[in-house]
């Protein structure tokens, strides 16, 4: 498959999972999760998933642990909605860019405001 064609699935998957987390996945604890990026496999067969938090304080590793274990229920409810002749297994990975961005926000914020 063309890279286009192949990062155009990963942009309707990351799309369809955001939606499923927020309407069918009946946990709290990832209410707060973000979609960041979908990467395919060369053959399609694999998707690594990674995700965001805007909620600190939450373990990056448990919501992982959380989202690999809900993989099954949110492959099928993919296979539904997307239009592939595979459904991909999907992998989920912690994205920490905005734990890095909200560090880098309070930095400069830091610098900005003069001390008195």
């Amino acid at each position: 498959m063309s890279g286009r064609r192949k990062d155009h699935l990963g942009e309707e998957i990351r799309k369809k999972l955001g939606l499923l987390l927020a309407r069918e996945v009946s946990d709290p604890r990832l209410a707060t999760v973000t979609i960041t990026a979908v990467k395919l496999s060369k053959d399609m067969s694999i998707a690594r998933v990674e995700f965001s938090s805007y909620r600190q304080g939450q373990d990056p590793e448990e919501l992982a642990g959380l989202l690999n274990k809900a993989s099954g229920f949110l492959s099928q409810s993919l296979a539904r909605s997307i239009k592939a002749r595979k459904t991909p297994r999907l992998s989920f990975h912690y994205d920490p860019g905005f734990d890095y961005a909200q560090e880098m926000d309070i930095l400069l914020k830091k610098v900005s405001t003069p001390d008195e």
